[in-house]
């Protein structure tokens, strides 16, 4: 087989063809970088979004922690109270804590001895 040669002349023609097929790109090259940068940007906002979001949980689980802590705190206070409470509705404690602080029933006299303070309770 014989290779075809081809000769082109040097003219305005050919000159022209061949810068139009230099310059003209075929359109997906063409728009290639413009959809480069465009993907570039909607993968910065989502990835900044997954950012955000990162950060609010780990505020979130922050916070969790104070609330459980909080919650344990309020926990044993209301314990405490509640046992209280219970005692306060004994008469016999009730009478030795008034007592305690300074009362006492009328013609009643309460002594107070300088190491037995804050014993009964």
């Amino acid at each position: 087989m014989m290779d075809k040669q081809v000769i082109h002349l040097n003219n305005d023609y050919t000159k022209q063809k061949n810068s139009e097929n230099k310059t003209s790109m075929p359109p997906r090259r063409r728009h290639l970088g413009l959809i480069l940068i465009v993907a570039m940007v909607l993968f910065s906002l989502v990835s900044l979004s997954l950012v955000h979001a990162y950060q609010g949980f780990q505020k979130q689980l922050k916070l969790q922690q104070v609330v459980l802590q909080t919650n344990t705190e309020l926990v044993n206070d209301n314990k405490i109270k509640s046992e209280e409470i219970k005692k306060l509705k004994d008469s016999d404690f009730l009478a030795k804590y008034a007592r305690t602080q300074g009362y006492s029933e009328t013609n009643e006299k309460v002594f107070e001895i300088p190491g037995m303070q804050n014993s009964n309770n």
